[in-house]
């Protein structure tokens, strides 16, 4: 007996859900009201993207059967892709070809009738003509005729003579009637001539402008047809492009899941491999069955009903967080869009599903790695066949820890064992060269895999395509370095009316980290928020345009998990770009601005930003379009921040904020004569001006970095002169005006010594004011001896 058997191609099953993760997508395909024949049944599904995961996918359900086996197979793409996706007809592409008619001229008829007058005219004069020289010959018969008269005949004189009269008569008035025609029709030829001769310069001025209008037409008409044959060309090449897209995501081979389902009558009711389901739960489903199905007839169509959901997960779709930050000097506020670039590069088009992101960053792929377990780290002496002293490294790693640490570092970098997807995807082709690869090999780099963790995003697929340009978050990148801001200039001025998107080439050599200046400065926490200077001033709220927005999508946070519910229904088909989804529009406020000055090193003052998350997001690491005051500045990168904490983000160099910073001055010190010491005196300082045009209130808030030598000998001696008292909890004040009078009231400095002869000056610089820091200290060394740098 054979089994009953039914095939689906994925292709025409609905996505139920996609959940993408930022390394991978879970995909949910579900069969609604499938028919079931009493007994075994086998369902087959055709079509899953070669990249699914393997061990994934499982099928549940619901209905009165029982799953009692799956089998996963990758077969070759049976489908045809020409027959999928037809080439297209491109005759509705042809350019129409459209010459121009020929000129009609206004006045073609009336010289055309004045011509056919005169005509006419003509012919009657002819006929008149006609008429007096017929006239006048036969008159001239008729004298011949009269001079011959023969005499002997004995004629009758008088009878021919009235004959001759009555004939003469009748020619002379033929004449006459020819003449008088004649006359009468020379009167109307000259008006008819003079309008034919008027006509005639109308036409001629008429074809002169009908031919310059004509060659204007035919101009235009090459025109039109040169831009008709290059938006012909671009249809096509369009058309192209989109047919060479679907040949990247055509699968050469696809996963076949073939599910045998059990529907003898009575049969607890289980959707799961290996569950197990009570008579009661058969019990409940037997009453909400529908009742017009009768339980004892045989047949297809008498059978039970069932629905069937299909989980896989693939790793070649993901998403990756994007952003678009606003900032703000002038308010201390900042706006940040946060968005989300969805990535498909299977060979599904998922369609009107439910999308969900997730941030969970667990894997499958690393469930086999067993926790690690430490192993006795033993020492011995070496003796005297050694090299003797202490080996460095045996005290600062065991061998176990070293072969521990190669192997989790060539796991991280090591590729999983797949194929390339030249084997996976695009269109077998006459003439290619080789034979396919089989469904083995292609089984062996299909399968999604575990090496990669969750610190690669998408790592199975980032180098396969990378040569189809997808926008997608791959390894981080170095900072770039600082180039400066230019001529931005962050002074009050009113916003830039368009705001740059967050879609800009992330090449801009704008933005770098701090530790390129000063790698040996980081302000901590508690310095930055010294920023009381810093409170806002009462900002004026002015009616703006309301700007078109984006629906924010539902997020829910379950464990260490946050989920984003897009809103309504989408369709994600396979495309080598990454499609851009808002997520969520957030305002910060009380962001704090803070300056940092390393003058011995660079003399500018680099601008830095505390922005504190105050939403109940948490921010991925991700590229991020930066806008500083409505001036579009280049693309960074935001660090993650949970819900709650603080993240610094560098801007770059503030051209307000000038700095000097000129040569030391020396001089000999009289202290160390009695001594017997060679001592000099070193004087440096450090001038800050804040060009920024403000209230009398705006102050910046400036950490200022300077240096002293440090002895290593005990015969060296270094004592810093000014500024006095550093070394109190509390530090010294210090700081005089920079340009005299016109800086009086500036604000405020304290000087703090640090560790490695750091000094530190925490400056309040108001608006519109400069300061001048000065530091001196003294070196003195035993007379006659040399100082060097170690």
């Amino acid at each position: 007996m054979d089994i009953p058997k039914q095939e689906f191609n994925l292709r025409n099953l609905p996505t139920k859900s996609v959940t993408l993760f930022p390394s991978r997508a879970q995909i949910v395909r579900e069969i609604k009201d499938l028919q079931l024949a009493p007994g075994v049944n086998e369902i087959k599904i055709i079509g899953l993207t070669p990249t699914a995961d393997e061990d994934s996918i499982k099928v549940e359900g619901s209905g009165s059967a029982v799953i009692t086996d799956i089998a996963v197979e990758l077969l070759p793409n049976a489908e045809i892709f020409d027959e999928i996706y037809p080439p297209e007809d491109l005759s509705d592409v042809e350019s129409d070809d459209d010459s121009p008619s020929k000129p009609e001229f206004s006045q073609a008829d009336a010289l055309d009738r004045v011509r056919d007058a005169i005509a006419a005219l003509e012919d009657e004069v002819a006929a008149a003509d006609e008429k007096v020289a017929s006239a006048k010959r036969r008159l001239a018969i008729l004298d011949e005729h009269a001079s011959v008269f023969d005499e002997q005949r004995n004629l009758a004189v008088a009878g021919d003579l009235e004959t001759y009269r009555a004939e003469r008569e009748k020619v002379f008035a033929d004449r006459q009637a020819g003449l008088a025609e004649k006359r009468s029709i020379e009167k109307r030829l000259p008006k008819l001539r003079e309008e034919r001769l008027a006509l005639e310069k109308l036409a001629a001025r008429e074809k002169r402008r009908a031919g310059r209008a004509d060659r204007k037409a035919r101009l235009e008409g090459y025109r039109k047809s040169q831009i008709d044959a290059k938006k012909r060309e671009v249809r096509i090449a369009e058309r192209a492009r989109v047919r060479k897209e679907r040949e990247n995501f055509w699968p050469k081979f696809v996963y076949s899941v073939t599910i045998s389902l059990d529907a003898s009558a009575y049969t607890p009711v289980s959707s799961r491999r290996g569950s197990v389901a009570s008579e009661a739960e058969f019990q409940l489903l037997k009453e909400s069955a529908s009742p017009g199905l009768d339980a004892g007839a045989e047949g297809e169509s008498s059978g039970n009903r069932c629905g069937l959901l299909l989980t896989y997960v693939t790793s070649a779709a993901f998403w990756s967080p994007s952003y678009d930050l606003q900032l703000s000097t002038t308010s201390n506020a900042a706006t940040l869009s946060y968005e989300a670039q969805l990535t498909n590069a299977t060979s599904e088009t998922w369609s009107d599903a439910k999308i969900t992101l997730s941030t969970s960053q667990t894997t499958f792929s690393g469930l086999e790695d067993d926790l690690p377990t430490l192993v006795p780290w033993h020492l011995k002496l070496a003796g005297r066949r050694g090299r003797g002293g202490i080996s460095v490294s045996s005290l600062t790693g065991s061998q176990e820890e070293k072969r521990q640490n190669a192997s989790w570092d060539a796991k991280r970098k090591r590729q999983q064992a797949q194929k390339p997807r030249a084997n996976l995807f695009g269109v077998s082709r006459d003439g290619d060269g080789g034979p396919a690869p089989s469904a083995a090999a292609a089984r062996g780099g299909a399968r999604s895999g575990a090496d990669e963790g969750a610190a690669r995003p998408a790592a199975n697929f980032v180098d396969d395509l990378a040569s189809y340009n997808l926008a997608i978050d791959g390894p981080p990148r170095a900072r770039k370095k600082l180039a400066g801001l230019g001529s931005l200039s962050l002074s009050r001025r009113p916003a830039a009316p368009v705001v740059a998107p967050s879609g800009y080439a992330p090449s801009s050599p704008v933005f770098e980290e701090y530790s390129a200046a000063s790698p040996n400065y980081s302000p901590d926490e508690e310095d930055f928020d010294n920023g009381d200077h810093l409170a806002q001033d009462d900002q004026t709220i002015l009616e703006v345009t309301p700007e078109l927005d984006f629906q924010d999508s539902a997020m829910e946070e379950t464990g260490l998990t946050t989920t984003y519910d897009l809103p309504g229904s989408k369709t994600l088909p396979p495309r080598s770009l990454a499609t851009k989804q808002r997520i969520a529009r957030v305002a910060f406020s009380g962001v704090v601005f803070n300056h940092t000055v390393v003058a011995k090193y660079k003399p500018v003052a680099y601008l830095k930003a505390k922005i504190r998350n105050s939403s109940k997001l948490t921010l991925l690491r991700g590229p991020a379009g930066l806008t500083l005051d409505g001036s579009f500045m280049g693309r960074t990168r935001l660090p993650r921040c949970s819900a709650g904490d603080s993240f610094l983000l560098s801007l770059g160099i503030d051209p307000d904020m000038h700095v000097t910073y000129p040569k030391p001055q020396v001089r000999r010190s009289t202290s160390g004569f009695l001594a017997k010491e060679d001592s000099s005196v070193y004087s440096r300082a450090i001038t800050l001006v804040n060009t920024r045009a403000g209230a009398a209130g705006d102050s910046a808030s400036i950490y200022v970095l300077d240096q002293v030598p440090v002895s290593e000998d005990a015969g060296l001696r270094v004592e810093v002169i000014s500024p006095k008292g550093m070394n109190n909890p509390s530090g010294a004040i210090t700081g005089v005006p920079a340009r005299g009078p016109e800086d009086k009231d500036w604000g405020k400095a304290v000087a703090k010594m640090k560790k490695g002869g750091e000094v530190e000056w925490e400056v309040t610089l108001k608006a519109g004011k400069g300061v001048k820091l000065a530091l001196e200290y003294e070196v003195a060394c035993p007379a006659g001896e040399g100082v060097f740098e170690c």
